[in-house]
């Protein structure tokens, strides 16, 4: 299909979107609207302003990165609390 012949709808249809609503963005990510803003005041997810529209939205692109795995998602979690005394392997009589 030429860029010509490409429609807004078919374009929209067929692509990842550009900003989603913060409702949209607490359906696809599963986090509640709180952590969505907190995020966004955080600067951990970036906002998108449309000039003349009293509408928050996210970006896609920026979601996509705060759900994507980390590089130390692999490793074991911390253990909490003090740290046990390691007991010796040598026993004297």
């Amino acid at each position: 299909m030429a860029i010509a012949e490409r429609t807004p709808t078919s374009v929209l249809s067929t692509e990842t979107p550009l900003a989603v609503t913060v409702k949209r963005a607490c359906e696809l990510s599963g986090l509640g609207p709180t952590s969505i803003w907190a995020f966004l005041r955080d600067g951990r997810l970036e906002a998108v302003r449309v000039p003349g529209v009293r509408r928050t939205l996210v970006s896609y692109a920026s979601l996509a990165r705060l759900l994507a795995p980390s590089a130390d998602a692999g490793r074991a979690p911390r253990r909490r609390g003090r740290p046990r005394k390691q007991a010796d392997a040598t026993v004297q009589p």
